[in-house]
């Protein structure tokens, strides 16, 4: 996994806002902003996965002109269209269905539940400089922690200045 301080690589996916499917360049936000958040998930529709992003949707930090925050998921853009309408995401669902951009960042799952090179959940805050200033992975993917804590930590280290949403998990412990 890339550590804190690490440059972060630059990316292309396909995603989807308010189902209108685009294709989202890293490179074409990151300096402009005061930092970025991207959200790996396996799959937008597994509990865990699921309440961390409901989560980060309801903290409205997609709104902030200041803040690019994007979910990346190892589901197709029509799974996660579907998804973010059921959740109430306001930023973009990415896929990144073959685990590329999960490889590149060092949180790619080779086998998840029958599924294979899928991203795991991790979550990474990236400056405009490129460097990783906050990253985060769970050792299972169904595990129930928030690590939203770290993430607003590392943001407000960045000048902008969130809430860290308490995360629901839905599921048994």
């Amino acid at each position: 996994m890339l550590a804190v301080g690490q440059t972060a690589p630059d990316f292309s996916l396909p995603g989807v806002t308010a189902r209108e499917p685009a294709i989202y360049d890293l490179n074409r936000f990151v300096e402009d902003i005061d930092a970025t958040v991207l959200a790996f998930e396996p799959s937008a529709h597994a509990p865990v996965c699921e309440d961390e992003l409901r989560a980060l949707g309801d903290a409205g930090w997609a709104a902030r002109e200041d803040l690019l925050v994007w979910a990346i998921t190892g589901d197709s853009i029509f799974a996660n269209a579907n998804a973010a309408d059921r959740l109430g995401l306001d930023g973009p669902v990415l896929s990144d269905f073959h685990a590329g951009v999960a490889d590149a960042y060092g949180v790619r799952l080779d086998d998840w539940h029958g599924h294979r090179d899928v991203p795991g959940r991790a979550l990474f805050v990236v400056g405009p400089d490129w460097t990783v200033r906050h990253a985060w992975q769970a050792t299972d993917p169904f595990e129930t922690s928030t690590p939203l804590d770290g993430v607003a930590a590392a943001l407000a280290d960045l000048g902008v200045g969130v809430t860290a949403p308490a995360v629901e998990y839905r599921v048994d412990e």
